[in-house]
């Protein structure tokens, strides 16, 4: 069982492809689900980014993928999600564009510490700015944050603080099991993204250790490929699925009408 979940179309402004597109390659990769999860930015941080999403509405996007979904006439099922870049502080915003929209599933990932797009290239001299365990530990925080406010199912890679290469020379075990309990505690699964390999940290999010908290925890997981062109669906799926049956998976989650349900790999 293979699915990939976290998939950029040019809804997202900083991808490309329609999402037809999408399906005809995760068909020849043989996923079994394919899911769209372009992006949605609370409104006070669009005026941070370049190439904010393009659509207006979310109720137009849920609308294209519906459409899609209908002119598709294979076996392989085309899910409707949402990535929402978490800001804490905002959690009513979010609540409030989402609500009375139907997902199968919706994936909070931070990609900002405060007012910074840290995983983005134009910024990374901030990172100099920086202690990396104050900078760990303030990350983490928010994607605690994140899993606490209850309205994801799924936590982007987890880890992607690390993907410009900037990390501790010290022992940070202790924030990682602590973040896995939260993440059990709030029953949020986790995305492994492999998109990591092929930025500058070439690891998947997350490494190998943190993941191993997360199945000690009893964290449920899920399949990402962050792809932002049709080319990249289910990109080093081969290398995922290696690493999570080496920490002891046996099952991924896979949503629908945002129920779990747990799939052999």
């Amino acid at each position: 069982m293979s699915v990939d979940y976290h998939v950029h179309t040019f809804f997202s402004g900083d991808a490309r492809g329609r999402i037809l597109e999408y399906v005809k390659i995760a068909l020849i990769k043989k996923l079994e689900d394919v899911g769209i999860s372009d992006h949605f930015i609370p409104g006070r941080m669009i005026g941070r980014l370049d190439e904010p999403p393009v659509y207006k509405k979310l109720s137009d996007y849920v609308k294209k993928i519906n459409e899609a979904k209908r002119k598709i006439k294979s076996a392989i099922g085309l899910k409707v999600g949402v990535e929402v870049d978490f800001i804490p502080g905002l959690e009513n915003e979010i609540k409030n564009v989402l609500k009375g929209l139907i997902f199968d599933y919706i994936i909070g990932s931070v990609h900002f510490i405060e007012e910074w797009p840290f995983d983005h290239p134009k910024y990374i001299l901030e990172y100099q700015k920086w202690d990396p365990v104050k900078l760990y530990e303030k990350y983490f925080m928010v994607v605690q944050v994140c899993a606490k406010s209850k309205i994801f199912d799924v936590i982007g890679h987890p880890d992607l603080i690390k993907k410009f290469g900037y990390k501790p020379k010290t022992d940070i075990t202790d924030l990682y099991v602590a973040t896995a309990k939260v993440f059990k505690e709030n029953d949020v699964c986790i995305e492994v993204n492999t998109s990591g390999l092929r930025h500058p940290c070439r690891e998947i999010y997350p490494n190998k250790r943190f993941l191993k908290m997360c199945y000690e925890e009893g964290v449920q997981i899920t399949l990402g490929s962050d792809a932002h062109t049709p080319e990249s669906v289910g990109m080093d799926f081969d290398k995922a699925l290696d690493l999570i049956k080496k920490v002891g998976y046996r099952h991924i989650t896979i949503f629908n009408g945002r129920r779990k349900q747990l799939k052999e790999v």
